[in-house]
Formats: structure tokens, sequence, C-alpha cells
């Protein structure tokens, strides 16, 4: 799907349909959207550019990514979609810039692009490319920088959860077992967007550079300033994650040893209980021999005496277990 973007005095309208005559008049940004080959070829034909196919998109080498060609610019960053639905995944965005217009080619729904498309919407856009990439690499270290602040929310209400002291009167219990496992995943889907949002980060600020160094002298300062302050956004943003995997790692190790002390208090009463009715079963077991001459067997006391002696056994280990602090 091509949507054209015409600049109507300071802002873009929208326009979807047929442009087989020609691009409509005054036409700054094109957005692909899944585009098939047919509208590939159409644009090709319109603009007199190459536009990649998500093939050539996917390449990971620096000259396939970002290089010039026929005065445009053609540079190709990471962006992360699926995290409303729990499930991010990276996906390509090439960018192709002229003086005059800004082509997009995508192949997913991303919510930096909605954002981006509406705040052109409104208002204050000027008939220059550079500075609508400047808008758009914005909009999308800002949809970075969301997605970071709710995952750091995540983080402080999970540290309370783990460390939180038990309420009055639960008998100094912990967080229960399975609630700790739900942590566990949760932090593990959390590390997975963290990684996926680095990857992004460092697939956005190669192109930045790029951008303030090519355009042979087209590119505006405004916009190589404009540029520079994205580039100050996403290195404040990738130190802000590298903190955040710290305290991720913290956490999972936490959990983990929680689980553990968990584990090792239940290992501890089966150890225990083991202890305490070894000695009844030892008395049981001397007098369930089948020997003829046993002495005791024809005692009139001789099984309480049995019994009496079963139960002291199974005490004092008790005993001595609340006086050693075990228990």
């Amino acid at each position: 799907m091509i949507t054209y973007y015409t600049l109507v005095g300071d802002r873009l309208q929208r326009h979807l349909g047929d442009t087989q005559g020609g691009l409509p008049p005054g036409t700054l940004w094109i957005d692909l959207y899944q585009p098939t080959a047919e509208e590939e070829r159409l644009l090709e034909s319109l603009l007199e550019v190459d536009v990649p196919t998500r093939e050539e998109m996917a390449e990971i080498e620096d000259s396939s990514r970002f290089y010039e060609s026929r005065g445009a610019l053609y540079m190709t960053t990471t962006a992360v979609s699926g995290i409303r639905e729990h499930r991010p995944s990276t996906e390509e965005v090439t960018c192709v810039l002229t003086p005059k217009w800004l082509v997009t080619v995508r192949y997913t729904d991303l919510l930096s692009f909605q954002t981006f498309a509406n705040r052109t919407q409104r208002g204050g856009c000027r008939p220059a490319g550079d500075l609508l990439f400047v808008t758009l690499m914005d909009c999308i270290v800002d949809r970075i920088a969301d997605v970071l602040e709710t995952v750091q929310g995540q983080l402080d209400t999970l540290s309370r959860e783990i460390f939180a002291e038990p309420p009055p009167g639960a008998g100094g219990k912990r967080v229960p077992k399975s609630d700790l496992q739900q942590i566990v995943k949760h932090l593990g889907r959390s590390n997975s967007l963290l990684s996926k949002l680095n990857e992004s980060l460092l697939s956005i600020s190669r192109p930045l550079g790029y951008f303030r160094q090519g355009g042979n002298g087209w590119v505006s300062e405004e916009a190589r300033l404009g540029m520079k302050s994205v580039e100050r956004d996403v290195r404040s943003l990738s130190e802000y994650l590298s903190k955040m995997s710290s305290e991720m790692t913290f956490l999972l190790d936490a959990t983990l040893g929680l689980i553990n002390i968990e584990q090792n208090s239940i290992i501890k009463v089966f150890s225990i209980a083991a202890v305490l009715f070894l000695p009844p079963t030892l008395v049981g077991t001397v007098y369930g021999m089948n020997f003829k001459h046993m002495p005791e067997l024809l005692w009139p006391v001789g099984y309480p005496m049995a019994l009496v002696m079963m139960v002291v056994s199974a005490i004092l280990p008790y005993l001595w277990f609340k006086y050693k602090g075990w228990l």
C-alpha cells in the first residue's frame, strides 16, 4: 500500500488512491507499507529511484544499508514491533531521502510511524525532506524511550514484590513459588524486549552519523543540529538501557535465590522428618525380627514399652533440633 502525504500550508495531508498520472502536487512523504512488486515498479518510475526489496533491506553490511545513489540517501534501520502484543520482533525500515521528499519502506505496522503521521498532520512542517527525516527519527527514538519507561515501571513493581516484607500475621511466609516463577518468566520477556530495543538503538545510531555526513551539501544545518539532538537522546537511552539490564540481572539472580531458598526449606523439612522417623523405625524393626528367644516378646508390658520407646526416640531428636535452632 502506498500512502502519499502532501504539504498543505504547514501540515501534511494524507492521500490514498491511484497515481498513474503522477505524484500528487506538493508530495513530501511517501510511505510504502507492505508494497507489492507492482507498487515498487510504479514508484520507481515516478521518482526515478530504486526501491529496495525486503531481501535487500535485510542485508546487514553497511554498504547495503547506507549508500547514496542518484542524489538520494538510502538508509536502513531496525525498529521493534509487536510490543503491545507482548511478542516483540525487529523489523527493517528503509528511508530514501532527497531534498524534495522522503520515502519510507516498511513491512510492519509501527506505532512510531502513527505518531509521526499525527505530528506532521497537526502542523509545523516545512518543505524539506531532511527535516522530515529528523522528525521521523525523533519519533522512533521517543517510542523507544516510552517503552523503556514502561519496562522500568514494571521492574520497580517486581522489585517491591520480590523484596517486600511479609504482611503481619503471615508467619514470615515469603512470596509463593508460583509467583516467583511468574516473575522469572516476566523478567525473561523483559530481557528479550530490552535486547531488541538495544539492537534498534544501535541500528539507529549508524544512519544518524551517515545522514550528517552525506547529502553532498544539500542537508541543511538545521537538520544537522536536529540530528545531533537525536544522537544525544540515543546515547542517553543506550546508557539507561544498560543500567536497566544490570538491574534486571540482579532481580533475576535474587528471584532464583529465593526459589532456591524455598526449595531448600522443603528439602529441610523432608530431611528432618526422615531423621525423626528413623529411631522409631529402628525400634519397630528390632522387635519385628522373628527370633525365638526374645524375652520382651513374653513380657506383659513389652508392647507398651516398645510404643513408648518409639515415641521417646522421635521426641528426643525433635527437642535436640529445637535446641540447636535448626527448626
